[in-house]
C-alpha cells in the first residue's frame, strides 16, 4: 500500500534536521545532494557493504557536534527511541577487548536485553548468565563461533546464531566487527528444548503477510521450544503498515537500512538506519517508509508463551 501524496509531504516535513545537516556538512563529509539508490553505490559510485549505514548513519554523532546538548533519543513509559549520538560504550563484562552499548534492558521495563558489541583483532566473548539464551546478528565484519563440541561456524554480515540457555560457546574476531545481541532468560516448557541455530537472512524464505505489503522473514523456527523470534521486515519507499498494532508482545527494533516515520503512542518520530526502538506491551505502533531506498529492520518479538507465565 502506498502513502497518499499529501501524507508523504506532511511526514517528509518532519525531517528538516537531516536536510539542514546534509546541506551544512556537504558531500565531502559523507552526504550526497540526493540519496542514491541501493544500486548506484552513493557519491563515489562504489557500493558500500551491507548494513553500512547501520553503523555509519547519515545523521551521525559527528554531524551533531555543533549542536551541544541535542539528541533525537527519547524515553517514555511505554517506548524509547535510542539514536547513535546517545550510545555509551564501555567494556563488556568478562569479554576480552570488546566494547558494548546496552540499548534495551530490564531497567527500561523490558524482559530482555539488546546491545551492540564492538570487537577487534583479539576480541573474545563471555558466556551469558545461567539460564539466559542469546542471539547474535553480525552487522559489520565477521566472527568465528565455537561450540563446546569443537564445531565452529564462520558468521559474516547478515548471518546470525541462536545459542540456547546454558550452551557453552565462544565468539572471537580478528577484525573490526559490530554485533547486535539479544539475550533473555529462557521460559521453559516441559518436554521442549531449543536447538543451536546458525543461518543467514538471505537463506530464510519470504513468508505470507495477509493484508500487508512488507516482506517478512523469520530467523528462528516458529515452534514451541522457542520463546522469541527475530523478524526481518522490508518496506519499499512509500509502503507502510496497514495494521495500527496494539498487542501484548514487546519489541526491540534496529533499523538496518532506509528511513521513515515511526508512530509510538501519540508521538511520531523520524527514524533512520542505526536507530533503535523499544516498544512496551500495548503501545500503539505504526511505520511508514520514506526516501528513495528500501527500509529493512530487525525486530525482536516474544512468542509461544502464555502472557500469564
Amino acid at each position: 500500500m502506498m502513502l497518499p501524496r499529501l501524507l508523504l509531504l506532511v511526514v517528509a516535513s518532519a525531517l528538516p534536521l537531516a536536510s539542514v545537516a546534509a546541506g551544512a556538512v556537504g558531500v565531502g563529509e559523507g552526504f550526497c545532494s540526493a540519496e542514491p539508490s541501493a544500486a548506484s553505490g552513493g557519491c563515489s559510485g562504489v557500493r558500500p557493504p551491507l548494513y553500512w549505514k547501520a553503523t555509519n548513519p547519515t545523521l551521525a554523532p559527528a554531524h551533531l557536534q555543533d549542536l551541544p546538548g541535542f539528541t533525537r533519543s527519547v524515553y517514555k513509559r511505554d517506548h524509547a527511541l535510542i539514536t547513535p549520538e546517545s550510545h555509551v560504550f564501555s567494556p563488556l563484562p568478562d569479554w576480552i577487548n570488546t566494547l558494548g552499548a546496552y540499548l534495551i534492558s530490564p531497567a527500561i521495563g523490558a524482559h530482555f536485553t539488546m546491545y551492540l558489541a564492538k570487537m577487534h583483532d583479539g576480541s573474545k566473548s563471555a558466556l551469558p548468565p545461567k539460564g539466559v539464551e542469546r542471539l547474535i546478528f553480525v552487522l559489520q565484519g565477521s566472527i568465528l563461533l565455537s561450540e563446546e563440541s569443537g564445531n565452529t561456524h564462520t558468521l559474516l554480515v547478515d548471518s546470525y546464531a541462536y545459542l540456547p540457555a546454558n550452551m557453552k560457546h565462544s565468539v572471537i574476531s580478528d577484525e573490526v566487527t559490530t554485533l547486535v545481541i539479544f539475550e533473555r532468560r529462557y521460559t521453559t516448557i516441559e518436554g521442549y528444548h531449543p536447538d543451536l541455530i546458525v543461518g543467514s537472512t538471505d537463506k530464510q524464505p519470504l513468508l505470507e503477510t495477509p493484508g500487508e505489503v512488507f516482506e517478512l522473514r523469520k530467523l528462528l523456527p516458529t515452534s514451541l521450544p522457542y520463546d522469541f523470534n527475530i523478524h526481518i521486515m522490508d518496506f519499499q519507499p512509500g509502503e507502510y503498515l496497514n495494521v495500527k498494532e496494539v498487542h501484548y508482545n514487546q519489541h526491540g527494533l534496529l533499523l538496518l537500512e532506509g528511513q521513515g516515520i515511526y508512530r509510538l503512542g501519540d508521538s511520531w518520530y523520524p527514524v533512520q538506519s542505526g536507530d533503535t526502538i523499544w516498544m512496551a506491551p500495548f503501545v500503539p505502533q505504526w511505520y511508514a517508509a520514506l526516501g528513495k531506498t528500501k527500509t529493512r529492520y530487525l525486530l525482536y518479538k516474544d512468542v509461544n508463551r502464555d502472557p500469564l507465565i
